[in-house]
C-alpha cells in the first residue's frame, strides 16, 4: 500500500468506519444522558442541630450537570462505535471482497493494511475503556457488554438470522450506558451546612431503572428494522454465500413485514418512553411529575421517530430497491437528529 499523506490518511479512517453514521446512534445516547438529568433522584442533607446531633433526610433532587460527563460519554460513543465498525470491517473483509457492492471497502481494495486497521480497533478500544473507567466503577464493571455484542454481531450472519437484532441491541445499549453514567455516580459538596448530593447515590439500582431500557427497546427495534430493509440489497448474495439474514431466510417481501412490524413496536416504545419520562413514578412517598425538567411538547419528538419510519417504508418496495440508501442515510440521519434535537430543546426549556 503506498504511503498516504496525513489528511488523505484521516480521510481513510473515516470512511473506513463510516464516521458520519455515528449519527445514528448519538443523539440517543445524549437522550439516555438528559433522561437521567430530568428525572430526579435522592437528595441528601444532614443539619446540623442545636443540641450538636446531626439529624438529616431525604427527599427527591435533580443529578447536578457537569460537562466532564457529556465529554466522556461523547468519548464513548465514539470509541464503541468506531471500534466496533472496525471490526466488522476485519472480520468481513473477505466476504467483502467477494461482493461487487462492498469490494471498495478499505481492506478489499487495499486503500488500508490490516495492521493498521488493527492499530486504529485497538486506539478505539482504549478511548472506550478509559472514558468508562472514568465514569466509575459500575460503567466499568457493564463496559464489555456491548463490546462482546459488537464483536458477536459480524459473527452471528454466519450462523443465523437475527443478527439483525445483534446489532440494534448493540446500539440501542447507548442510551441505557449514558443513563447509568449519570445516575449511577455518588458525589456530594458541602452546601449551607447541607450534604449535598450532586451526583446520584442510586449505584448499581440504575442499571434496573425502566425508562432507559423503554428507549433502549425502541432504538434496538428502530435499528434491526432499517438494517433488514439494508440487507434487501444483498439477499441474492447471502444465499450464494450461505450467510444469514432476514432477506436471504423470509425473500424480500416477507423481510420487508418483519422490518415495519419491527418499526410498529419501536414506534410503541417511543411513545411509552415518552410517556413514562413526563409521568415518572413517586419516589420517596412523594409525586416527582412536578419536578421533572422537561417541557410537555417531548412529545413531538416519538411523533419525529414515527413519521420518519412512516416515510421510510414509503420508499421501498421489494422490487423497487433503488431509493434504500435514501431510506437508510438520508431520512434515519435526519430523524435521529430530529429527535435529539426535539428533547434537547424540551429539556433545555422544561
Amino acid at each position: 500500500m503506498a504511503m498516504q499523506s496525513p489528511i488523505k490518511l484521516i480521510k481513510t479512517y473515516a470512511s473506513f468506519v463510516k464516521i458520519a453514521h455515528t449519527i445514528f446512534a448519538l443523539p440517543f445516547a445524549l437522550v439516555g444522558m438528559l433522561a437521567a438529568y430530568a428525572v430526579p433522584t435522592g437528595f441528601v442533607y444532614v443539619m446540623p442541630g442545636p443540641d450538636g446531633s446531626m439529624p438529616g433526610g431525604s427527599f427527591d433532587r435533580h443529578v447536578y450537570f457537569f460537562s466532564t460527563t457529556l465529554i466522556l460519554i461523547l468519548l464513548c460513543m465514539v470509541g464503541a462505535r468506531s471500534f466496533a465498525m472496525a471490526v466488522n470491517r476485519i472480520i468481513d473483509r473477505k466476504i467483502d471482497a467477494r461482493n461487487p457492492r462492498t469490494a471498495v471497502r478499505e481492506l478489499p481494495s487495499g486503500a488500508m493494511s490490516l495492521g493498521q486497521a488493527w492499530v486504529f480497533a485497538t486506539a478505539m478500544a482504549g478511548i472506550y475503556f478509559g472514558a468508562c473507567w472514568y465514569l466509575g466503577d459500575v460503567v466499568l464493571w457493564l463496559s464489555p457488554i456491548p463490546i462482546a455484542l459488537m464483536l458477536l454481531y459480524p459473527l452471528t450472519k454466519r450462523f443465523t438470522w437475527l443478527c439483525h437484532m445483534v446489532l440494534g441491541a448493540s446500539l440501542g445499549l447507548a442510551p441505557v450506558g449514558a443513563w447509568v453514567a449519570v445516575r449511577s455516580q455518588f458525589d456530594t459538596v458541602l452546601n449551607s451546612g447541607f450534604a449535598e448530593s450532586v451526583s446520584s447515590d442510586l449505584g448499581w439500582s440504575a442499571v434496573s431503572e425502566p425508562l432507559p431500557w423503554l428507549v433502549g427497546g425502541a432504538v434496538m427495534l428502530w435499528v434491526a428494522g432499517f438494517d433488514v430493509v439494508y440487507a434487501l440489497q444483498d439477499d441474492e448474495f447471502d444465499r450464494e454465500n450461505k450467510l444469514h439474514s432476514i432477506p436471504a431466510k423470509f425473500g424480500r417481501r416477507g423481510a420487508l413485514w418483519i422490518s415495519r412490524g419491527m418499526h410498529v413496536v419501536s414506534a410503541m416504545l417511543f411513545f411509552a418512553f415518552t410517556w413514562m419520562l413526563t409521568h415518572p413514578a413517586p419516589t420517596g412517598g412523594m409525586d416527582t411529575r412536578q419536578y421533572t425538567q422537561i417541557a410537555e411538547w417531548v412529545w413531538a419528538a416519538p411523533c419525529v421517530m414515527l413519521a420518519g419510519m412512516l416515510y421510510q417504508h414509503s420508499l421501498v418496495r421489494a422490487d423497487d430497491l433503488k431509493r434504500v440508501n435514501l431510506a437508510f442515510f438520508t431520512v434515519n440521519g435526519v430523524i435521529s437528529v430530529v429527535f435529539g434535537a426535539v428533547f434537547l430543546a424540551a429539556y433545555l426549556l422544561g
